[in-house]
């Protein structure tokens, strides 16, 4: 049904005396406030995002150069100069004499040996953990303990520190693994081999 002007202007009329009143009446103090506050921030999604995979992006770059300097320093400190050749990376000092004369059954001191067993290759390999570091070494023929991999191992949470006997990281364990013929030495056959000179 289409509405004539005469019934357009008469229904505009009843809705302003209807209304009017209402229309009048001050703004409520509560509403004002709200109006008086300053407009939320309009933020764009797409710069935010881009800022946080550019810093999640540094984040992977500082992470991986991290590790190169903290593997940098650990293979240094486990083989001063001259400890290596072409082929290898050989354990020296506190770590060499521990792989040396340590039994695992036996507490340790800055090292802690873990775990002795014979490889597929034949030769001795024993695993070892430092306030640091973790590693597994194997003994070749020339009597030099040849790293096959090692590890940093984080401070115990709250301390600062690392006791050496302690659970394997998963790298070392995946190394073991990988070169393990048959069971792990147990006391005896550790003394054994020890008392032979790991031959």
């Amino acid at each position: 049904m289409n509405m004539n002007e005469d019934q357009l202007k008469a229904e505009r009329r009843r809705l302003a005396a209807a209304f009017d009143g209402v229309l009048k009446e001050p703004v409520p103090e509560r509403l004002r406030a709200l109006l008086a506050e300053p407009a939320a921030q309009v933020v764009d999604l797409g710069t935010v995002r881009a800022q946080r995979r550019a810093m999640s992006s540094w984040a992977a770059w500082g992470g991986m150069a991290a590790t190169l300097l903290l593997g940098t320093l650990i293979g240094t400190r486990l083989t001063p100069p001259g400890a290596t050749d072409e082929n290898r990376l050989v354990a020296t000092g506190a770590i060499a004499q521990a792989l040396d004369r340590q039994l695992a059954s036996a507490p340790g001191g800055a090292v802690a040996v873990q775990v002795s067993f014979k490889a597929r290759d034949g030769r001795y390999c024993r695993s070892f953990t430092t306030t640091a570091s973790a590693g597994l070494a194997c003994r070749d023929g020339d009597g030099a303990w040849a790293l096959q991999q090692v590890a940093a191992v984080a401070p115990t949470p709250g301390t600062g520190m690392r006791q050496a006997a302690t659970a394997l990281p998963p790298a070392v364990l995946g190394a073991m693994d990988g070169l393990i013929a048959g069971e792990a030495l147990n006391a005896e056959q550790e003394r054994t081999a020890r008392d032979a000179g790991w031959h």
